[in-house]
């Protein structure tokens, strides 16, 4: 049995991904399975795949048809054989020592998971994203919350190991044909009290792809990351004002998102029916962070006001997506 299974969901990879395999085929430590599993890929990935396999015998290279990313990673936590399991994504990449760093720090303090933080890379500019370091027993996690869900380290799998045992024992998986999946599998984690161990070394560099002249608006995502942000309070506790402001704060993150391709009238509607909601109301109202722009967000959030939430998204919005990668240098 290997000590660590690292599977990989290759999708239309074929620009990224042997940076990505290399960064893990040379680490300093060697005790590890890798599973390339392609997402029913319509470029050469599965051919680079079918090549690193057959030059590495610790190399699985297996195609799927097309299932989305939520059930490749599962698909691919139940062929793990490691005694812990991460994922990368391919168009990511690892610093070489992350391997025996994290395995030899989980294994120390028998973790359930071991969290590190990541680096935010956006062409040559890196930014180091972590939390301080510490050993935390079931319960004892809330107290970190605010810190690891503000800084999006909660939301990723891919800066994590995971014991096996752990996971199979809950039954913890992705749900599928969903989108924040990943949000959802790391919150169920905080469910069972696993022994969490946070480490401020930052071995995942995760790269940002800016500009998409794509993107839309997805219909899901206002009721979806409602949900998440439900799910947040029920698995915490002591964090309740916290995970209120984290439900407004992500119902405006929906808000920013329909100036993708939704008209003018339909978002100020869609605000006007979010806003009067009690559930919000009461969010809004019992909501507390820190930091003036938390402040601001509070602010508007309480206003009721249908004029300045949307002044407020559009103004986000135009930060978020036209003056993108200005807004990431100064941040």
């Amino acid at each position: 049995m290997p000590k660590i299974s690292v599977i990989i969901p290759v999708f239309n990879a074929e620009k990224t991904i042997e940076k990505c395999v290399n960064s893990v085929l040379v680490q300093d430590f060697s005790d590890f399975e890798l599973l390339l599993i392609d997402d029913g890929s319509s470029d050469k990935s599965f051919s680079l795949c079918e090549r690193f396999s057959k030059s590495d015998d610790r190399v699985i290279s297996i195609k799927r048809e097309n299932s989305g990313a939520a059930s490749t990673r599962n698909f691919g936590m139940s062929r793990a054989s490691g005694e812990y399991f991460c994922f990368i994504d391919s168009d990511d990449y690892i610093e070489n020592g992350a391997f025996s760093y994290m395995y030899n720090l989980a294994k120390e303090n028998n973790a359930d998971v071991l969290m590190c933080g990541y680096n935010m890379v956006n062409g040559t500019a890196v930014k180091p994203i972590y939390a301080k370091s510490g050993i935390y027993e079931g319960s004892q996690i809330n107290g970190q919350i605010c810190e690891i869900k503000s800084k999006n380290l909660i939301d990723s799998p891919c800066n994590k190991l995971y014991k096996s045992d752990f996971i199979r024992a809950n039954n913890i998986t992705m749900p599928e044909n969903e989108i924040f999946e990943d949000t959802d599998f790391n919150l169920n984690v905080l469910r069972y009290s696993p022994k969490f161990v946070i480490s401020d070394k930052c071995f995942y560099n995760y790269v940002l792809h800016m500009g998409s002249t794509t993107r839309k608006y997805n219909p899901q995502k206002l009721e979806i990351i409602k949900k998440r942000a439900r799910l947040l309070k029920d698995v915490t506790n002591g964090v309740e004002s916290y995970c209120d402001f984290y439900f407004i704060k992500s119902v405006f993150s929906a808000f920013i998102d329909m100036f993708l391709s939704l008209e003018r009238k339909e978002i100020k509607q869609k605000i006007r029916e979010e806003i009067s909601a009690d559930e919000f109301k009461s969010n809004a109202k019992n909501a507390s962070f820190g930091g003036i722009g938390s402040k601001i967000l509070v602010f508007v959030s309480r206003s009721n006001s249908v004029f300045l939430t949307y002044l407020f998204c559009k103004s986000s919005y135009v930060l978020k997506y036209k003056f993108q990668k200005l807004f990431l240098r100064v941040r």
